[in-house]
Parts: structure tokens; sequence; C-alpha cells
């Protein structure tokens, strides 16, 4: 069985690695100190005791101080995602309303066109009634 002594962090890949194995390593424990309880009466016993605890009392600070960290990382992480999201949206909002205005202005455009080819039409009708009308003088 592993011990807080034995414990090396530089075996892992990364400190999300090491964590998991910091917390193994203290589930062990748990589960093995319920078998081996201390005797107050024998000094050595104390004292291995008080090692193992100041040991472990250095892991979980260790421990605490990387996942305080991790967790101020993630924090900052989920801020500038809600920026980006944020900043997303809002290209989103101006792309949907740039794309409502396209419509309204090809509407227009083909208003105009039909417009056109009407007026284009009475144009070429009053042309030749002036033909006409020139013709008959």
């Amino acid at each position: 069985m592993s011990t807080w002594e034995d414990w090396d962090s530089s075996s892992f890949d990364s400190e999300e690695e090491a964590n998991i194995g910091l917390w193994l390593m203290w589930q062990i424990t748990l589960s093995d100190d319920s078998n081996n309880e201390v005797d107050f009466t024998d000094i050595d016993s104390l004292h291995l005791a008080y090692h193992e605890t100041v040991s472990n009392n250095g892991m979980i600070a260790s421990a605490y101080k990387t996942m305080k960290r991790n967790y101020k990382n993630a924090c900052k992480e989920i801020e500038l995602m809600q920026q980006e999201k944020a900043r997303l949206n809002d290209i989103y909002l101006k792309i949907t309303e740039l794309l409502q205005r396209k419509e309204k202005l090809c509407n227009e455009n083909r208003n105009l066109k039909r417009d056109f080819v009407i007026q284009n039409t009475h144009l070429k009708n009053l042309e030749k009634e002036l033909v006409l009308i020139r013709k008959k003088k």
C-alpha cells in the first residue's frame, strides 16, 4: 500500500491527475485509519500518527492550493467565455438586422423595377400615340 511519504506528484502528467491521485491517497488513508486506531498509551504509535497527520496536512494544503488556483482559472475562463458569448450575440443580432434590411431593399428594388417596366410601357404607348397624332396632321 502507498503511503503519504511515498507520494510523488511528478509521476503524473497534469495537475488534475496529481489531484486525483491525492484524493485517492486520502480516501485510502481514511479507509486504513478506520482499521488502524491510534494507541494513545504508546508513544511510538502517537509519534507515527502525529507525523502522518502532519504529512497529510501538507498534502491536503498543497492539493487545496492547486484546486483553489484551478478554481480561479476556471472562473476567469467562464468570465471570458461569457464576454465572448455576449460579443457573438451582438454580432448575430447585427447580422439578423442586416439580413432584414437587405430583404427590405430587395423588395424595394423589385417594386422599382416593376414600376420602371410599367412606366417604360406607358412611355412607349405615348410615343406611338404621338407618332399617330403627327401623322394625322
